[in-house]
């Protein structure tokens, strides 16, 4: 009886994921989307928030325990499109790997992934956004796109562990894991979106998706957290 228990359980968890995630008729944009929308400002282009300021160098961000982040740059490394970044941000298997708290944070993850994409000729950016709530400040990287401007990324891995089943059904149902979309603007709200969802840069389309209900709640960013800085260190 146990183990029959089990089971349907399982099954019933398993479909009510697999209705949730689907519902939508294959349609990335979320239902409820085009009735939230915000309209655009006339002066909103396609990078999301003009950086503060922007440096040639390295943050002194802490990655772990008394460890600063290392960039490694490469003096070849150029610009691509949005669809080779994104086809590389894919296969970076950097969003694999656990947060841990006090050991492994948000800063080992942006230098692994800048490095890794330097590495391979892609020109990357480690980005500090600091909040007004003087919360800790986030790191993320930022990629100059040559056909959609400025595109941050959030690949900060997951705080749960793999064996939890919820965030096995997940990476099962979602196997790209934790790549996101970052939507950085000075004044609003840090948000995040799936990159398989993410299918614009615009503030406005993220402000659309966070108010829908099919929105995504595994980010590991899940503060509302009102971004008061943007720094970018290439």
């Amino acid at each position: 009886m146990p183990v029959l228990m089990a089971v349907l359980l399982l099954a019933m968890a398993t479909a009510g994921y697999l209705l949730y995630r689907f519902s939508s008729s294959g349609l990335q944009v979320p239902v409820g989307y085009e009735s939230y929308q915000e309209l655009a400002e006339a002066t909103e282009p396609y990078v999301m928030a003009p950086p503060n300021s922007q440096y040639s160098g390295i943050p002194l961000y802490v990655k772990g325990p008394g460890e600063y982040i290392r960039l490694t740059n490469n003096a070849d490394a150029g610009n691509v499109s949005f669809e080779v970044l994104k086809a590389f941000i894919v296969s970076d298997q950097t969003d694999k790997e656990l947060y841990i708290p006090g050991m492994r944070m948000c800063g080992y993850f942006a230098e692994t992934l800048h490095n890794n994409a330097e590495r391979i000729g892609i020109r990357a950016a480690v980005v500090i956004a600091e909040f007004e709530d003087e919360s800790a400040p986030h790191a993320l990287n930022a990629f100059e796109t040559t056909d959609r401007g400025l595109v941050y990324i959030d690949c900060t891995g997951t705080r749960r562990s793999p064996a939890d089943f919820e965030e096995w059904l997940y990476k099962l149902f979602y196997p790209i894991g934790q790549d996101r979309m970052a939507y950085v603007a000075k004044g609003k709200e840090y948000g995040t979106i799936l990159l398989e969802d993410a299918e614009s840069t615009q503030y406005s389309y993220y402000a659309g998706y966070s108010k829908s209900w099919g929105k995504d709640e595994r980010s590991f960013f899940v503060r509302p957290a009102i971004v008061k800085s943007v720094r970018i260190y290439w």
